[in-house]
């Protein structure tokens, strides 16, 4: 039976007529929806399903792919007031039915306040929203406090005196741990706003990671969070950053593996200098060299991670790009935590053990294969060296995967610029002063810089491949008002 000849409206998604403005492509809205029918079928239509509560079901072919979501205010409501009703609105369901983004998006832009909870076998993070924009992370086992005092000492922003201090007192007064450190001037209050910004972030991007789970989003008015030191987080800014996690993470896990894996350094920078004829060693930038300077062949990554001030991707991305450039390389399993090549490593007994050279007829058979794998890398796809030299179809695919999302994110910030200032900008630094995009996203996967040309009413921006060839589909047109 047709939703209308039982009296009812059909929904706003499902009217020939609609005009949907918010990006969703048909995404079921959190709002009110009201009616009934005479039959379950009739129901089922019209979007209500008995006594469960409203149930919408939308099958989001725009987006490719077949999703199931479903919106639900639990319990008999027929007679409940519009503004109670909305109330108790919730959205739930399996992340492979409704993605992180479709979740956060949907959120954000009904501006929707209540406590988002995602779970993953023994693993519950919990992210609460007020007016759409997040104000806190936690997950379950590690709470977010537990955790920001063990990376304020691994940090040393504090010492584990100070720590433990902290808690005596938290314990005693049961107030919040970063108003304890503040309180005792053990950091400032900026610090801690930073650090807790750092700890919301991550505990979200980690979840852009997950590949199955499920979640449920109830409304809730009285949130528990630090109002004096949260800053809220736009659901707009954490889906830019979570899109570029999404396609970059592949091609970073594939390098560095597991976390338990230990990074050395491939020559220091003062051999690297003389190796190029140089006065200084390679250029790093300041993430560079916060993460190089922990990398000492015997912390593991997640000491690595644990100890830095970045995020746990960014300190990842981080060693991946040291890794490229060939500054450091992952210790093989197996093989024990090495110093340096050519120091000699005193053991137990006193005495010192050093590298033996391999026999002479070994080191022309190590020759012969080396030359082989040298001759065949860019033809075998299984063979390490094709990575290394940028011939690797998959890791070629991957590159250009990212530098296609990047160019993406640099034609979405560029129509939010126009949106704020009626025009685009001159160049692509101005989204980088304006906070729209990391001055990183301007440059392909190669260190390439985007050709950006604004015209009248749109603009151009041009990518290149690996050769620093441009061309389709590495152009991206745009003129004002459509895509």
């Amino acid at each position: 039976m047709d939703p209308t000849q039982a009296g009812l409206p059909l929904p706003s998604w499902r009217r020939a007529d609609s005009r949907r403005t918010d990006g969703l492509g048909g995404l079921p809205h959190l709002g009110r929806q009201r009616g009934g029918g005479d039959t379950a079928a009739d129901r089922e239509v019209a979007g209500l399903s008995g006594n469960s509560g409203f149930r919408l079901h939308d099958v989001g072919a725009s987006r490719g792919r077949g999703l199931r979501r479903r919106c639900l205010a639990g319990g008999q409501h027929p007679g409940l007031p519009e503004g109670e009703l909305e109330e108790r609105m919730a959205l739930q369901g399996t992340l492979k039915d409704f993605t992180l983004a479709d979740i956060f998006q949907l959120i954000g832009l009904q501006k929707k306040t209540g406590v988002l909870t995602l779970r993953n076998g023994q693993e519950v993070v919990t992210v609460s929203f007020l007016d759409g924009n997040v104000v806190t992370a936690d997950s379950v086992p590690k709470r977010l406090e537990d955790r920001l005092g063990v990376v304020l000492v691994k940090s040393r922003q504090i010492g584990e005196g100070q720590l433990q201090e902290a808690l005596k007192i938290q314990k005693q007064t049961l107030k919040r741990l970063g108003t304890v450190l503040v309180g005792q001037k053990f950091i400032s209050q900026d610090a801690l706003r930073e650090a807790l910004r750092i700890q919301v972030s991550q505990t979200i991007y980690r979840l852009f990671r997950w590949r199955d789970g499920d979640y449920h989003f109830s409304q809730d008015q009285k949130l528990d969070y630090d109002r004096e030191n949260v800053s809220p987080l736009s659901a707009e800014s954490i889906l830019m950053e979570g899109a570029r996690i999404l396609d970059e993470w592949p091609m970073i896990e594939k390098r560095i593996g597991s976390f338990s894996g230990v990074f050395r350094k491939i020559r220091p920078t003062e051999r690297a200098a003389s190796s190029t004829g140089a006065k200084s060693g390679p250029v790093l930038s300041a993430e560079e060299k916060t993460v190089m300077q922990t990398v000492d062949g015997m912390r593991t990554i997640q000491d690595l991670v644990d100890s830095s001030p970045l995020s746990e991707f960014d300190t990842c991305r981080v060693l991946y790009e040291l890794s490229s450039r060939q500054l450091v390389e992952k210790i093989p399993s197996g093989e024990g935590p090495v110093l340096e090549k050519g120091t000699a490593v005193k053991v137990a007994a006193g005495q010192e053990v050093r590298r033996v050279g391999m026999p002479a007829v070994w080191r022309w058979s190590l020759g012969a294969l080396v030359a082989a794998s040298l001759a065949t890398a860019a033809r075998n796809p299984l063979n390490g060296l094709a990575i290394a030299s940028g011939s690797d179809p998959h890791e070629m695919f991957l590159m250009r995967q990212v530098t296609l999302t990047r160019m993406e994110r640099i034609r979405y910030a560029l129509q939010v610029y126009f949106v704020q200032h009626r025009g685009f900008p001159k160049d692509l630094n101005y989204l980088v002063l304006g906070g729209l995009i990391r001055s990183s996203d301007l440059r392909d996967p190669w260190g390439q810089d985007y050709l950006y040309r604004p015209m009248a009413g749109g603009f151009e921006l041009e990518g290149k491949d690996r050769s620093g060839i441009s061309g389709s589909p590495l152009v991206l047109r745009s003129v004002t008002g459509t895509r």
